[in-house]
């Protein structure tokens, strides 16, 4: 047997198997040291590891011997780990390797645009000359794909180490569950289903060096919103809403969940305010009005802005590209880019 030939196929299976804890490939941690002759069909690898983890040490077992088993290796792995009290790991907590800032928009019910001010807000974050992301976690109704211009299936690309590349519309890139699906497929998976998928989109999509990585939440307050406490280290939540008492009272819920989890809450966004009738320049406030600013008093955070209910805004969405990006010079734009700026300086309130 000829250790040097059987080393690069398996430093190739370590590349591709994840740390549990540290998000980062075998390879990429310099946990390899060396392998070892045991006989004609055994080979020891020995790994160093910075602590006595053996919860990890079994995962990290079981997927390089799954990997091994699928590269047909001539030899059976014997795993040994061998503590490296100098060996040092940053621990990056929950968060993804690249991203500098990772935000929720939540509401507490369907039907007030959330996912419509999200990719707004990506857009605007885009045109301010930010690096992008933004996923689509609502497995039930999936709208950002469309809001983009993209309608049903994609054949989105890996790189071969179980991770896939996004889609990229105008420099944004974009993860929808709608891209894995057909356009009439119904969803229908409980609540750990939903949660793995999150953890997917998260952790398992190549989304490179960003500066913010925005997650459009479903509505309401169930499984996807408590997985993604308990997934990753939000760096806000921005609670969308309409004036009216009823979106109010809904929106107040998701405060209470965010709040209870430990979520900073940068701020509230009033979408559909006011309607400014294109006749006759008079603003009647269909969904009564002034709702958001009692919302932002009673839990003592920032109203960041008020986005008008206007036709253009539903016919951009309509034909794929968000107003924002339509209209990069008009008034909804500027609306957006003041709403940026108050919500970097919320953000580092809590760094």
């Amino acid at each position: 047997m000829n250790l040097s030939e059987l080393e690069p196929a398996i430093m190739q299976i370590l590349s591709d198997v994840e740390h549990p804890k540290y998000k980062q490939s075998v390879t990429d941690l310099g946990m390899f040291q060396r392998l070892e002759e045991r006989d004609a069909e055994k080979v020891a690898l020995f790994l160093k590891t910075p602590d006595e983890d053996r919860k990890s040490q079994i995962e990290l077992e079981t997927s390089i011997r799954t990997k091994a088993t699928a590269a047909n290796l001539p030899v059976r792995l014997v795993i040994k780990f061998e503590v490296d009290p100098e060996m040092q790991i940053e621990d990056a907590g929950n968060r993804i390797k690249g991203v500098k800032n990772i935000l929720a928009v939540g509401s507490g019910k369907g039907g007030v645009g959330k996912s419509t001010v999200a990719a707004n807000l990506a857009a605007a974050l885009s045109l301010k000359g930010y690096k992008v992301g933004l996923i689509d976690g609502d497995i039930y109704g999936p709208s950002i794909g469309k809001l983009f211009g993209v309608s049903g299936r994609l054949q989105l690309k890996g790189d071969g180490k179980n991770n896939i590349d996004p889609h990229e519309v105008k420099g944004i890139k974009i993860i929808s569950f709608s891209f894995l699906l057909n356009p009439d497929q119904a969803v229908v998976w409980r609540g750990p289903m939903l949660g793995k998928a999150i953890e997917q989109f998260l952790f398992q999509v190549n989304w490179g060096p960003l500066d913010y990585l925005i997650l459009d939440l479903p509505p309401g307050t169930g499984d996807v919103q408590l997985s993604l406490a308990q997934l990753i280290d939000l760096d806000g939540a921005i609670i969308v809403t309409t004036p009216q008492n009823v979106a109010l009272q809904d929106a107040s819920r998701a405060a209470h969940m965010f709040f209870e989890v430990k979520i900073p809450v940068l701020g509230v966004i009033e979408n559909m305010s006011g309607f400014l009738c294109p006749h006759c320049g008079k603003t009647s406030h269909i969904f009564s009005k002034n709702g958001a600013q009692a919302f932002a008093a009673k839990f003592h955070i920032p109203q960041l802005g008020q986005i008008p209910l206007q036709e253009s805004i539903m016919e951009s969405g309509e034909i794929g590209l968000p107003i924002v990006l339509k209209e990069k010079d008009g008034p909804i734009a500027e609306t957006y880019f003041a709403i940026i700026e108050q919500m970097n300086k919320e953000i580092e309130k809590f760094r």
